[in-house]
């Protein structure tokens, strides 16, 4: 039988200094109880321990404090953000069903002590669970020390090896070299090696100071014979009691099953995501039913009337497998269509199951629930075209509009958090097709359930938070737009791509050669390593950041040392067209759809925390703008023959945006008369005439213009500009003496934002900003600036779904042949026969512009071309 005693103390300020900035949805600490609960879960998982206790010291003074004023006086007070977190992790420890053990006037090493005796003295075999050396004293026979940052056991041996002496003169050792974490004094000068070699020489503590004569060394004579007290108190204090008081049953610490109930509410409540995957799947899961015959799947439609629920299993490459329904009659169930192994059951035909729920699914009367729904649409559309129309609940865009900070929006995920249910999970390594019907059904009919039970509470909570407009508007009828825009793509010009990237490797075999003649040597560029050796060695510049590793080499140290030196910007080049080729050029052509000949990128609705589309496999948003490069790159978008590509983009947007809800009446004048608003705002801080401003003038009022909206500080502006940061101090302050609405807006919000611990779009999207109840500065700094941007970033965002939304039903209902193919911040890419162009072009201009109704107009700039960088330009 094996007893694990765990030093409470020790465990929650290694937790506690080991991550960092951890915090709840609410904004408080919590990286101490994340920590702690980490270790113990790993306690038990790894060493499946039969007994479990924890230990805390107390409050209370106890008898080493008596004996010695100085006793552990010099020990930092605890951080506030520890103390903080203990009631939670002693929380935490009840929920876990593990005994805590405090005794008012002995520490946590005492009724460690104690409980190890009595574990030993029963036959267990005891481990200590500390990092703690004091506790090594105790060590020997069943009794051993485990530390779990190292992981591994310390036994006798170890002790010995380590220290020159057995586990029961460690007491000894430390009477004589003292613990100043502890503040036990020991002897001035005795250190590791005195220790070890005086102990080694005498039998006992008691001996050495009895017989100090026969140390050879008169300093060290001296200091043990006039240091006999402090040896003697050293020793008192540190030796650890073993006779605390205590009611131990035996069956009161063995390791009981925790309350997983209690312990998903805690991780719930404190968005400790990661933890809420551990916990065990329900074994009280019930038969889910695979339908086989056309009867039964009747019988099941049949009961089908304003909603039900859909997944379905259509891995890339594999098609669609089946599909799963459930139906508020409380039905989950799995319809197999094309599993492929041996002894496979007889599936019904694929045109024959669509057939049966086409009319469910083109009703629009009826509601249909899902998780991740565009794959849904898209993988309907690729089977006979099927569509599903009506109100489309899809749980995972509900789940993001509700917490756009969660990190994911699985459905295992929401089913821990919303309904305390551990999902099955899949296994489909080899190949989903291969996978049995049975265990799909399982799976699928489960997932369908979950989603279904998932909507209650979901659109529930939707509603409750004036978030019905944000959804219903906008993020669900994107769910098709966004599926459209999938299944159009682009079309890649392979040839010219092919082309790009010889010119690319023959710009970096040029560079390569400039960088070694400035370097006067070769080297690998790529490492970190070498590139600092050259630059601050070599070459004697400066250097800026250090790393564990060595000199620091990224982004912002090479710009900064570019300022001086040819050789960190050409690295820089380097590297930029690095990256263009091994993330773009040779990249694309690899993703081109065998199918259709063109690049089909994938739309996120649920990644960003400001509410914007992102892109992946390949990300799109990441292609410069500027520059030669980028620009060739975007020459290699192209439009099919017959066809032109369309260009929409938000004019400043983000600008107009500040604007509206500041009601700043300087900047809306500027927008109302179409002036250049950085020539007006250089003007302004400069004080010139419009007509005397300067492009640098331009330069740096246009960094103050989208530093206000991004809630720049002047370190920032002055990091940004090169200047210092008075002189960025003062161009802010003219900033806003010149637009005091902007000043009392931002002054509002931060106020809000404060009081309500979110901020708000024009749609009514909420972004939650826990940084700013954080007790660290540098963390409240950036929470204030999420505050300032997010009600513009987040509106601007909203407007151009919105704008997606009207365009893309514009060209449905007038039967248009354009199609809206990319969606890139605050542009949009259309591809259109060249007949259309005129008309798509006054369409999506007035859908743009007219989208919303603002204080100031909404501008947008249209380009054509054969290629994307032609239409952008």
């Amino acid at each position: 039988m094996t007893l694990y005693l765990i030093d409470g103390n020790s465990y929650i300020y290694r937790a506690f200094y080991a991550i960092k900035g951890l915090t709840d949805p609410q904004g408080r600490p919590t990286n101490a109880a994340f920590g702690f609960t980490n270790m113990l879960m790993k306690i038990v998982r790894e060493k499946r321990p039969d007994a479990l206790v924890v230990s805390f010291d107390r409050p209370e003074r106890t008898e080493r404090h008596e004996m010695y004023a100085a006793y552990k006086v010099h020990r930092k007070e605890t951080p506030g953000e520890l103390v903080e977190q203990i009631p939670l992790i002693k929380e935490l420890i009840r929920a876990f069903r593990i005994p805590v053990f405090e005794v008012a006037g002995y520490e946590a090493d005492d009724v460690l002590a104690t409980l190890a005796q009595w574990g030993a003295g029963r036959g267990m075999e005891v481990f200590i669970v500390t990092s703690d050396k004091d506790m090594l004293q105790l060590v020997g026979g069943p009794i051993k020390v485990y530390d779990p940052m190292k992981d591994r056991v310390l036994g006798e041996e170890y002790v010995t090896e380590r220290y020159g002496v057995p586990p029961a003169r460690i007491v000894e050792y430390m009477a004589l070299v003292g613990d100043a974490s502890d503040n036990i004094p020991g002897l001035k000068g005795v250190g590791d090696k005195t220790a070890k070699d005086l102990l080694g020489r005498f039998g006992s503590l008691g001996e050495l100071m009895e017989n100090p004569g026969r140390i050879e060394k008169e300093r060290l004579r001296k200091t043990v014979t006039e240091g006999r007290e402090t040896i003697e108190l050293s020793r008192r204090l540190a030796e650890i009691r073993c006779d605390v008081p205590l009611e131990i049953r035996e069956g009161d610490i063995a390791l009981k099953e925790p309350d997983w109930q209690a312990l998903l509410r805690i991780f719930r409540e404190r968005g400790f995501t990661s933890l809420m995957q551990r916990i065990p799947e329900s074994s009280a899961g019930r038969a889910f039913e695979a339908v086989l015959t056309e009867e039964r799947l009747r019988e099941i439609l049949e009961g089908v009337r304003d909603e039900f629920a859909l997944r379905t299993l259509a891995p890339e490459g594999e098609g669609l497998l089946g599909l799963s329904l459930s139906t508020p009659a409380g039905e989950s169930v799995y319809v197999p269509l094309a599993h492929r192994y041996e002894g496979t059951p007889r599936q019904m035909d694929l045109a024959l199951v669509l057939g049966l729920l086409a009319p469910l699914f083109e009703d629009e009367r009826v509601s249909k629930a899902g998780h991740d729904m565009k794959k849904d649409i898209l993988a309907l559309r690729a089977e006979g075209g099927r569509e599903l129309r009506g109100t489309l609940l899809d749980v995972m865009v509900a789940s993001y509009l509700l917490n756009p900070l969660r990190a994911g929006h699985t459905l295992e995920t929401l089913a821990l958090e919303y309904l305390s249910k551990r999902k099955k999970t899949l296994n489909g390594s080899a190949g989903l097709a291969a996978l049995e019907v049975r265990e799909a059904a399982q799976y699928m009919a489960e997932e369908a359930e979950l989603a279904r039970e998932l909507e209650d509470v979901l659109f529930a909570r939707i509603s409750r938070e004036g978030l019905d407009r944000a959804y219903y508007e906008m993020e669900m009828p994107l769910l098709t737009v966004l599926a459209d825009m999938e299944e159009a793509g682009m079309r890649m010009d392979a040839g010219r791509l092919a082309e790009l990237s010889k010119e690319l490797v023959r710009e970096l075999q040029s560079l390569k050669q400039r960088i070694y003649f400035l370097a006067g040597e070769e080297f690998n560029i790529n490492s970190p390593r070498q590139l600092g050796r050259v630059l601050f060695e070599r070459l004697g510049m400066k250097p800026g950041k250090r790393k564990k590793t060595g000199y620091s080499t990224e982004m912002s140290v090479l710009e900064e040392l570019a300022r001086e030196h040819e050789l960190p910007r050409e690295v820089l080049n380097w590297r930029t067209l690095a990256k263009l080729k091994n993330t773009y050029v040779d990249v694309l052509p690899r993703l081109v759809r065998k199918e259709t000949g063109r690049l089909h990128t994938s739309f996120n609705q649920t990644v960003t925390a400001t509410g914007r589309l992102s892109s992946t496999e390949p990300n799109l948003q990441n292609i410069p703008i500027r520059g030669a490069w980028g620009a060739r790159i975007r020459e290699c978008f192209a439009a099919e023959e017959g066809n032109i590509l369309l260009s929409a983009d938000y004019s400043q947007i983000e600008l107009r945006l500040l604007a509206h809800l500041s009601g700043d009446a300087a900047l809306g004048a500027a927008f109302h008369e179409n002036r250049d608003i950085h020539a007006r705002t250089a003007s302004e801080l400069f004080g010139v005439t419009p007509g005397e401003v300067t492009p640098e003038m331009r330069r740096v009022a246009k960094s103050v213009n989208f530093g206000v909206v991004y809630g720049i500080s002047p370190f920032g502006l002055s990091e940004s500009l090169g200047i210092s940061r008075e002189e960025a101090q003062r161009y802010i302050t003219a900033y806003f003496a010149s637009h005091p609405g902007v000043s009392a807006y931002i002054s509002s919000v931060l106020e809000q934002a404060a009081r309500d611990g979110y901020v708000a779009t024009l749609m009514g999207r909420r972004r939650p900003i826990p940084e700013l109840r954080s007790r660290n500065r540098s963390t409240r700094l950036l929470g204030e600036r999420l505050a300032v941007n997010t009600p513009m970033q987040g509106s601007a965002a909203d407007i151009i779904k919105l704008a997606m939304v009207r365009i893309n039903r514009r060209l449905k209902d007038g039967r248009l042949r354009a199609r809206m193919i990319l969606q890139v911040h605050d542009e949009l890419l259309f591809e259109a026969p060249e007949a259309e162009e005129p008309e798509v072009s006054r369409l999506v201009r007035k859908e743009m512009e007219g989208v919303v109704e603002l204080s100031v107009p909404l501008k947008v700039e249209m380009g054509r071309g054969r290629n994307w960088a032609e239409a952008a330009h």
